[in-house]
């Protein structure tokens, strides 16, 4: 919102200035007779010579009569300088003629006060004229969640990373009094995932196995051993040889981000924009590994994971507008918050038909999230424009899938609670429009 200031004011007129130096000097000759001789004396000094100008000496006891002329006209003129705008609860804010009233409106001055010597009312103070004013910015985000290059749990295949997702982002705020409103923003869904599948391979992963010392021959302790889809320790047959291929595997992993926001907001002109408020954040994920070699249950194997954290906290913002050209600035977006994560997360591992690990459990704990965004803005005209620039998002403390999967199956195998310490990092650009009306 580009503001001029532009102030106002009126000079006083000569023939105010000009009584009020006859009154000053009128009250200064009298006052002067009567410090040098009797208060007789001073009233029979009946007038006074300035500049070649008579004036009449009054006694101090009449200067209340003498200030209510010249000098209350005075202070009526000086309380218009200013005064350009808004209205009063009695007299017009406008003219000078505040009284003793509150100016309201655009002026938004205080015409209160006793005003010079006394007399009359404060000048209300000029100020820049605004209008109030709505916004809408839309955002098409291209965004990936990083750290997951080449992710696997099996030793025969993997897969490759997220690929960049398209996704909105939208924001209203109105600002009805130039200075202090509101904002609402929606980001989301951004959904990655990443799959893959091998066909005639081992079904070898990166699981171990506990299995109780008693079947192993051996009375010292539990013992981990390789762990393998479709295969059986315990089995000796030919069809149970870990080295025998399986017919399908696949593995998938899937991310989910969305978020919403409601904030109030301080504007400085096209300059900056503060924000503080409240923002809800969800982040859900699920990873899954399949082998089979038949349609039954006797036949298949699985692993499985799945959290989900729902985070709810504060947060505050900074909009920055540097002008590089004429029509172009860059800017700065950035965002900092604080949540409570209230996460779950459930794990599962199967095979052939034997749950070989179940874990479930909830927690809350303390979450924070940063979103730095910088690039070029164009305004178009006074009330479009159109910015590009990247994207960086920090998610701290969270669950993910990756992190609750077991690296340790079987009867005497440990079960993990839920842990929410992971980070995840967003990388990913944004082209948008914003227009004010």
């Amino acid at each position: 919102m580009n503001i001029t200031w532009i102030p106002r004011t009126q000079k006083c007129s000569s023939g105010a200035v000009s009584r009020f130096r006859a009154g000053i000097g009128v009250a200064l000759a009298t006052l002067a007779c009567s410090l040098t001789g009797s208060v007789a004396d001073a009233q029979l000094l009946k007038s006074l010579q300035h500049e070649g100008q008579s004036f009449q000496v009054v006694p101090a006891s009449e200067m209340s009569t003498l200030m209510s002329g010249p000098l209350s006209d005075l202070d009526s003129e000086i309380a218009q300088v200013g005064c350009t705008s808004g209205s009063c609860s009695s007299g017009n804010c406008s003219t000078g003629q505040c009284g003793n009233g509150q100016c309201t409106g655009q002026c938004g001055g205080n015409c209160n006060g006793a005003g010079y010597g006394g007399y009359g009312g404060a000048p209300c103070m000029s100020c820049p004229t605004c209008d109030p004013f709505c916004y809408g910015r839309v955002e098409a985000l291209l965004m990936r969640r990083e750290d997951l290059s080449r992710f696997t749990r099996s030793r025969e295949f993997s897969m490759d990373e997220y690929d960049f997702e398209l996704a909105p982002r939208v924001t209203i705020g109105t600002v009805p009094d130039c200075v202090s409103g509101t904002e609402v923003s929606f980001t989301g869904p951004i959904n990655w995932e990443m799959s893959n599948s091998a066909a005639g391979v081992t079904g070898s992963t990166f699981l171990s196995e506990r299995v109780p010392s008693v079947l192993l021959g051996s009375p010292i302790a539990d013992q981990d051993i390789g762990f393998t889809f479709l295969y059986d320790p315990e089995a000796t047959g030919p069809a149970d040889d870990p080295s025998t291929p399986i017919a399908f595997q696949s593995q998938r992993y899937e991310s989910t981000y969305w978020s919403a926001e409601a904030s109030r907001t301080s504007v400085a002109w096209d300059i900056a924009k503060l924000l503080f408020g409240a923002r809800y954040i969800s982040f859900e994920e699920e990873y899954r590994y399949t082998a089979s070699n038949g349609a039954a249950p006797a036949d298949n194997g699985y692993i499985y994971a799945d959290t989900q954290n729902d985070l709810i906290g504060l947060q505050v913002g900074l909009d920055m507008y540097s002008p590089v050209c004429r029509f172009g600035s860059t800017y700065l977006r950035a965002r900092a918050g604080g949540y409570w994560n209230l996460s779950e997360a459930t794990a599962v591992v199967d095979d052939q038909d034997e749950r070989l690990y179940a874990m479930r459990d909830d927690d809350g704990d303390f979450a924070y999230m940063i979103e730095l965004s910088n690039g070029v803005n164009y305004q178009v005209g006074e009330l479009l424009s159109l910015h590009a620039g990247t994207e960086l998002w920090y998610l701290g403390q969270v669950a993910t899938a990756a992190d609750h999967i077991p690296s340790i199956v079987g009867a005497r195998a440990p079960v993990r609670s839920l842990d929410a310490g992971d980070d995840v990092l967003f990388v990913g650009f944004s082209v948008g429009a914003t227009l004010k009306y």
